[in-house]
């Protein structure tokens, strides 16, 4: 976690590029200004840029083929009108479309009204045009923030470099961190630790830990590659198979030492890869997620991990406006209290319900975002970590079945 996370900043300190953009220019033929000839400027070969096909079903209505002949290629705006005059069931050349008139008939009913509700008798074209309007406003609307990444020309033209050094670091990290933070005078063993039991070491605490730490990492990594400009699925899977790796290496390396091997941590590092990149492959960053919690002291009586429901993502979900509360979530938490604590002390095993503060939505709200490095620095910490005092809620302990609260859950 420590290694990935210094990575991370060290990306951050390659310096600044520019944003990737996209920009786009349309321009569209002139209107002819006789009602159905083109006009003599017109007759000389016109030059196109950006020709617009459209696909139409079968059973098109008989408006829908000369409308859809227009093409798009000049500075003037078309101006498109229902030339009375022409017999029906005629077809009409790109050139006659361009110059139908101005004017529409009192009696004339666009194909595909727009702001109605759809019947039961809606033709294939409306159908078509709605769905279209739905799919097209819904992702960027819900995501624009989670995809504005900051992108820098550096990184990506040493795309290879960095992610051949990306797996090296990572994985490194974590091995040198147990080979030679803990006596290694072991020869490779296997650990039963156990999962959230009450007589386990840590009540359950430092797997909860392996799963939101490995939750944060495989984020990070994601993010980490679509700065090197990877799509978005191959990034996904590559942060997910790297966390996993570097999970698995952890392990390894945990096995020499008087830790030993623990195939309960491996199963939740495991969990937390695979949430983050089912979350991320659903697009719903915008609603669910996971912070972890790394308080000084060498046990983990102080810390508590979060599995998160955003209320702002449910608001742009729906179309609310939900005023302040969109800077809060609803949580379900998890904490021990007293294991390996000197002196002794009550054990308690804490499944917490509250409410938090969403720093993320704060961050965005005071116009700090992700596409810059700064901003995404800010937001590496604020989206991913669960500060003391930030929340209020009840906990049970399921040692006895007795709630507590309501309080922050740190250091109650």
């Amino acid at each position: 976690m420590v290694g990935s996370l210094g990575l991370c900043f060290l990306l951050l300190l390659a310096g600044p590029g520019r944003l990737a953009a996209q920009d786009s220019d349309s321009r569209l033929f002139p209107g002819s200004a006789d009602g159905g000839r083109p006009a003599p400027s017109e007759s000389a070969p016109l030059t196109r840029s950006s020709p617009i096909y459209r696909m139409l079903p079968e059973e098109s209505r008989d408006d829908e083929p000369w409308m859809a002949s227009a093409d798009l290629g000049t500075d003037t705006p078309l101006r498109l009108g229902l030339d009375a005059r022409r017999p029906t069931g005629t077809s009409l050349t790109s050139a006659a479309a361009l110059s139908l008139p101005a004017t529409e008939p009192a009696s004339w009913t666009q194909p595909c009204p727009t702001h109605r509700l759809l019947s039961a008798d809606s033709t294939e074209c409306e159908r078509r045009m709605a769905f279209a309007g739905l799919t097209m406003d819904a992702r960027p609307q819900l995501e624009q923030a989670e995809a504005e990444l900051p992108r820098s020309v550096f990184l990506e033209r040493h795309r290879l470099l960095f992610s051949t050094l990306i797996p090296i670091t990572s994985i490194g990290a974590v091995t040198a961190n147990s080979l030679v933070a803990y006596n290694t005078n072991h020869s490779f063993r296997i650990h039963q630790e156990g999962w959230f039991g009450r007589d386990t070491t840590n009540g359950g605490a430092d797997k909860a830990s392996h799963l939101t730490d490995y939750f944060v990492v495989t984020h990070l990594f994601e993010d980490v590659y679509r700065m090197l400009g990877y799509s978005e699925k191959t990034a996904i899977l590559a942060s997910f198979s790297l966390a996993v790796a570097t999970g698995l290496a952890n392990e390894v390396s945990d096995g020499f030492t008087r830790h030993g091997f623990s195939w309960e941590d491996f199963a939740m590092d495991a969990a937390g890869a695979t949430a983050a990149s089912v979350i991320s492959l659903t697009h719903t960053k915008d609603l669910f997620g996971m912070r972890t919690s790394h308080l000084p002291g060498s046990t983990y009586t102080h810390d508590v991990y979060s599995a998160d429901f955003k209320l702002s993502g449910l608001g742009q979900r729906l179309g609310v406006n939900l005023g302040p509360l969109r800077w809060l979530v609803l949580s379900v938490t998890y904490g021990a209290k007293g294991y390996r604590v000197q002196p002794p002390i009550e054990h308690q095993r804490q499944l917490g319900f509250e409410v938090g503060l969403n720093l993320q939505q704060i961050l965005n709200d005071l116009g700090v975002k992700r596409n810059t490095w700064w901003g995404y620095s800010l937001h590496l910490v604020g989206d991913n970590v669960r500060f003391p005092f930030t929340a209020v809620g009840m906990r049970v302990d399921l040692n006895r079945g007795k709630w507590h609260g309501p309080n922050n859950g740190n250091y109650d």
